[in-house]
């Protein structure tokens, strides 16, 4: 198994498709809808690359981050390598993520090689 791959999206054609996708190339994938159910999965096993939606339901893509980075370092931890996936173009949600210094920035829809090539470079 090369690495495990947390995949946070409410959109479950995305997440079928990161899933096909990461999963042919040897990965192990969990997927999950929200930022509540990707805190309880980071606090029940361990992931080498988080994959995250900026725009979600509830609690959004940088709050998730946020939150998993506090927990991981209560636990003493270290961090976790993220990428952030988003349809939208959000000044704000975007200025947020680079500041957080997420290691890629993708939007949808995205070229499959494009998102393969950033989730190797992060896992290496």
């Amino acid at each position: 198994m090369k690495g495990k791959i947390l995949v946070i999206d409410d959109e479950e054609l995305v997440i079928k498709t990161i899933e096909r996708l990461l999963s042919k190339e040897g990965y192990d994938v969990i997927s999950v809808r929200n930022g509540q159910e990707a805190i309880r999965k980071v606090g029940e096993m361990d992931f080498d690359l988080l994959i995250t939606d900026i725009r979600m339901p509830g609690m959004n893509g940088i709050e998730t981050i946020r939150q998993i980075r506090n927990q991981l370092k209560i636990k003493g931890k270290p961090q976790i390598p993220e990428i952030c996936i988003t349809g939208f173009a959000n000044n704000e949600l975007n200025r947020q993520a680079r500041e957080l210094g997420v290691v890629g920035y993708i939007y949808k829809p995205f070229d499959l090689g494009d998102f393969l090539f950033c989730v190797k470079k992060n896992l290496a």
